[in-house]
């Protein structure tokens, strides 16, 4: 009976060892699981990516499509390329829209797993069309536009990246976020 105790224990331990090894992951999401997570320093990390992709977002609008910076840019490839579908149908229009940000305020990041997250900022933005020759202003005037959006965060080796993105007004309720079986 002793002897089948210790078995079973040592098959259980042996499992254990198996599955937090044999994922790359393994120790880290177990880690995650039991608290053992420096949730501060992911949401730091967070906040500069979101930081630097609102910086990268700005500039390839503002340079009428420059690809300056596009590997750095902290987003998914499909993002990157909606962006310069949207920069290209300006373009065809002789035209360029330029964001200015003013407000970015980060509201609550959930950490999910210690490769993915979701957060929530307020932003203002300050947008204008513009001739794309002359850079003169299209517009009369410049007009503010307070929004909230929500980050879809993935983390890529030792670096976070937007994997998705939603925009909803200031006002309005986020909805709550669907899970999706694969």
């Amino acid at each position: 009976m002793k002897q089948n105790i210790i078995s079973g224990a040592a098959g259980i331990l042996l499992a254990l060892c198996v599955s937090l090894f044999s994922h790359e992951q393994g120790l880290i999401n177990f880690g995650f699981s039991l608290g053992m997570y420096d949730n501060e320093k992911g949401e730091k990390e967070i906040e500069e990516t979101l930081k630097l992709f609102n910086r990268n977002f700005a500039s390839f609008f503002n340079t009428g499509g420059s690809l300056a910076g596009l590997n750095e840019f902290p987003a998914a490839n499909m993002i990157k390329r909606r962006i310069f579908q949207e920069v290209n149908e300006w373009k065809k229009n002789n035209q360029i829209i330029v964001y200015d940000k003013d407000v970015f305020e980060l509201e609550n990041v959930d950490l999910l797993s210690p490769v993915s997250a979701v957060a929530v900022a307020r932003e203002v933005w300050f947008l204008t069309i513009q001739d794309r020759d002359t850079r003169k202003s299209l517009m009369s005037g410049v007009k503010a536009n307070p929004i909230k959006v929500r980050y879809l965060m993935g983390k890529e080796g030792d670096n976070w990246r937007v994997i998705e993105y939603e925009v909803f007004g200031v006002d309005d309720d986020i909805p709550e976020l669907q899970k999706v079986r694969v």
